[in-house]
């Protein structure tokens, strides 16, 4: 469990530092629009659960690769949007501030 929790620290903070670097130069809207996938991918690794379940998918090859994709998404995904929303906000309001 601590290996995922490094994973996910590291991860996040790679993904904030590049968001906080590339929302510094780019307009508001393209940051806002970087947020909102971000925000759509994150409420999708969210609700992914609900439609998994044995008796909507069923058992077959299409079952296991979407488990396969949803745990994959839970891993890397999650804590990639999570980065990429904080660091994009800390680069539009530290550049408002001119920090």
């Amino acid at each position: 469990m601590f290996v995922i929790a490094v994973l996910w620290v590291v991860l996040a903070l790679v993904a904030a530092w590049g968001s906080l670097h590339f929302a510094r130069r780019d307009p508001r809207p393209t940051t806002w629009m970087k947020m909102g996938i971000a925000g759509c991918l994150l409420s999708a690794a969210g609700t992914a659960h609900l439609w998994l379940r044995g008796d909507i998918v069923g058992e077959g090859l299409l079952g296991h690769f979407l488990l396969l994709a949803f745990w994959a998404l839970t891993v890397f995904g999650v804590p990639l949007c999570l980065g990429s929303i904080v660091g994009a906000l800390a680069g539009m309001y530290k550049r408002a501030a001119n920090l």
